[in-house]
């Protein structure tokens, strides 16, 4: 093995173990504060009593006073008061989640409610220990004939990358016949013409996860068996439900609770072997990276390997499933958000996601859709200057779109100007950090005045960088329009809202205390994180925020040019002052 190869694979190695230690020590220092400090931020969550549920190794959590951070997915640890001393049982999984109760899942569920001995007790955040998975794949890259030849080669810059040309114009010929776009119909003629890699960034509303089932479609009707895989499960749900439209042989391998989002068409198995039906050849199997390396697919191998959302995995990730095939399709945006990665800074050189390494290496074998059905061309233009080098452009029906709010009160009239789509409204409370109550309400205000003015109440989103102001406005909708029609606003992180897209969008960015954004700079400036805020509308987004000074007093330098695109692009924007 070629010295460099046998360096990035310790690299990698390296990495996959700092990572975890720097998880332990996150948990560590959450589970060391004190209950009243872990609960009033939201980092514990408080529930009333416990009791056993209906399936196996599941049980029911009711949930005490307050609202804490956790999601579905999220594990927990279960204890008495504290985690360190009075612990009930770890690394139980977020199944589900009702009004005034969770759906806790975990092969201790069972010993849990054995040791629990009535009365309140609490949810603290957990991590599980996946350095195993990831030294196994690592492994297996280093020893097989496709990681040898193939993985290591490509991720080292040195493979000599081909296409078979006649694969390549048949799949163009194909998608322009049915309808594509010419980038999209590259797009497609590339991935079935690839013998070895194929890279498609899709900025936001380019049509990638239609590009994505069509390149699906050919491949399983020329009989190969085709993985198709990303980081979470609501992304490879996403996708194999429009495989699944195309008429394709698609299942999904996990957990049945590991469905939400997948049309009900679409089965799921705990494994590959429970597949009765499966044809010989020809099918598509929706899986993590991580069931390669269990009992539910490590006994299966694939032909092609697509990776969705390829720019928020990361390659020691993406080597897991990389193992199992001959030839990988990469879709992503580099310009959207990367990975979460908790031991390298946000500023380090080196892109952490494997879309950013492998189309930084050649763009020979990349090729970038171009056209945008979602946004309409007036907000289109700043992303497409400040992210895609000015090649971005609108198309389709929503090119011209506007909104046409019917009646708004006199206070609101600049706000929802119809010739206006971009509007940028300075933040009420100057002292705010996370937590920002005054522009919440605000946020309620237009979201109220919109819905009163005829937007369908669905059709609205709101973004934030964090949690906490995301409570606040979900908390504050729920009172305003009551609990089941204020859950229709989509309000969360901007890491939630990525893939999808409203008519009306609030950004709702929260800071206004100067120090500390100063002190959040590298995370709240982030280019990928403002990119996926502002590219969600179709035809109006409103940034309530902070106005700054394009220093701010930072030593980093490398942040100087984020904060100055945010300065531009507010700049841009239409500006109403409500602080009267």
């Amino acid at each position: 093995m070629a010295q460099s190869h046998a360096q990035l694979l310790f690299d990698l190695l390296s990495f996959v173990r700092d990572e975890q230690q720097a998880a332990n020590e996150k948990l560590l220092a959450i589970w060391n504060q004190s209950l009243p400090e872990k609960l009033g931020k939201g980092m514990s969550q408080s529930f009333t009593r416990l009791e056993r549920a209906d399936e196996p190794n599941t049980l029911w959590a009711y949930l005490g006073d307050g609202e804490s951070r956790f999601r579905e997915g999220d594990l927990l640890l279960l204890h008495a008061g504290d985690p360190l001393t009075t612990s009930l049982g770890r690394g139980l999984s977020l199944d589900a989640e009702e009004d005034d109760r969770w759906l806790l899942r975990g092969n201790r569920a069972a010993a849990v409610l054995a040791e629990y001995g009535g009365g309140c007790c609490y949810g603290d955040p957990d991590g599980m220990d996946l350095t195993p998975y990831y030294e196994r794949a690592l492994e297996d890259i280093s020893t097989s004939r496709i990681g040898r030849d193939i993985v290591l080669p490509l991720l080292g810059g040195d493979l000599d990358i081909s296409f078979d040309d006649r694969d390549v114009g048949e799949g163009e010929l194909i998608a322009l016949t049915e309808g594509f776009n010419q980038k999209q119909a590259e797009a497609v003629g590339l991935a079935l013409g690839a013998e070895q890699i194929a890279c498609i960034q899709g900025p936001p509303g380019t049509g990638k996860t239609r590009v994505l089932s069509l390149i699906a479609r050919l491949l399983v009707l020329r009989g190969e068996r085709v993985l198709m895989t990303s980081h979470t499960h609501m992304a490879i749900n996403n996708a194999l439900n429009k495989i699944h439209e195309q008429g394709v042989p698609t299942v999904k391998v996990g957990r049945d609770s590991q469905r939400k989002g997948l049309d009900e068409a679409v089965a799921c198995y705990p494994s590959m072997d429970a597949w009765e039906g499966r044809p010989t050849n020809g099918y598509v199997v929706g899986a993590t990276p991580f069931a390669t390396c269990t009992a539910r697919l490590e006994n299966y191998e694939f032909d092609t390997v697509i990776f969705d959302e390829a720019s928020q995995i990361t390659v020691a990730l993406a080597l897991m499933a990389m193992r199992k095939g001959k030839r990988f399709i990469f879709i992503g945006d580099q310009k959207q958000l990367p990975p979460v990665v908790l031991s390298r800074s946000v500023l380090a050189e080196n892109a952490p996601s494997v879309f950013g390494v492998l189309t930084s290496k050649d763009a020979d074998h990349t090729t970038m859709l171009a056209e945008t059905y979602r946004m309409n061309h007036w907000l289109t233009d700043w992303p497409s200057r400040a992210y895609y080098g000015g090649k971005l452009v609108s198309a389709g029906t929503n090119r011209d779109r506007r909104l046409v709010v019917n009646y708004v009160p006199a206070r609101l009239a600049n706000v929802f100007e119809p010739s206006e789509s971009s509007i940028f409204i300075p933040t009420l409370d100057i002292t705010a950090k996370t937590r920002n109550f005054r522009d919440a309400e605000l946020v309620v205000e237009l979201c109220a005045a919109a819905v009163g003015g005829g937007v369908p109440i669905h059709e609205i989103g709101v973004v934030t960088p964090y949690r906490s102001q995301g409570r606040a406005v979900r908390n504050l909708l729920r009172s305003h329009f009551g609990g089941d029609l204020g859950r229709q606003i989509v309000a969360d992180t901007v890491e939630r809202m990525q893939g999808q897209e409203r008519e009306f969008v609030i950004l709702s960015l929260a800071t206004g205390d100067e120090a500390f954004l100063g002190a959040v700079a590298p995370f709240f400036f982030q280019p990928e994180r403002l990119n996926v805020s502002i590219t969600r509308p179709k035809s109006k987004l409103i940034v309530i925020g902070p106005q700054v000074s394009r220093e701010l007093g930072l030593v980093d330098k490398n942040v100087l040019p984020w904060i100055a695109q945010y300065c531009d692009l507010i700049s841009r924007c239409f500006k109403v002052d409500l602080s009267a």
